[in-house]
């Protein structure tokens, strides 16, 4: 099956979230909210400890759409999420992708992320004209 075709599954990624890599996201992208970086503020929090920026998250499925079609998802994809559950240091999340439909030079995906208790984390979908 081509990666164009409906019913293409596109290849799942699997990364372990660390706080070396929020707080290394956190400096990067500016957005210092201790929710991400202070363990001792989030404790004062609804989550009770630190989470993963959803931004973050959202950036690891634009890194598999980019890994199946490169150019096109830079110069002609989009992508609109919900975050439905918050990740916390040390889960597994794994990428998963399906192609849903292929017309007109335009193919939709379902895109989700999923915590390694089954839990989805995020959910959605892309589009990308080729």
């Amino acid at each position: 099956m081509n990666k164009y075709q409906k019913g293409y599954k596109l290849k799942s990624q699997t990364m372990t979230i660390t706080q070396s890599k929020v707080i290394s996201y956190a400096y990067s992208s500016g957005d210092k909210n201790p929710i991400h970086i202070n363990s001792e503020f989030a404790k004062k929090t609804m989550f009770k400890k630190t989470i993963a920026h959803g931004m973050m998250i959202g950036a690891f499925l634009g890194e598999m759409l980019f890994n199946e079609y490169g150019d096109s998802w830079l110069t002609s994809g989009s992508i609109d999420i919900k975050f439905k559950s918050p990740i916390y240091m040390d889960e597994t999340i794994k990428t998963y992708g399906e192609v849903v439909t292929s017309e007109n030079n335009i193919i939709k995906l379902n895109v989700s992320i999923t915590k390694n208790d089954g839990t989805e984390a995020i959910k959605g979908y892309a589009t990308i004209k080729f």
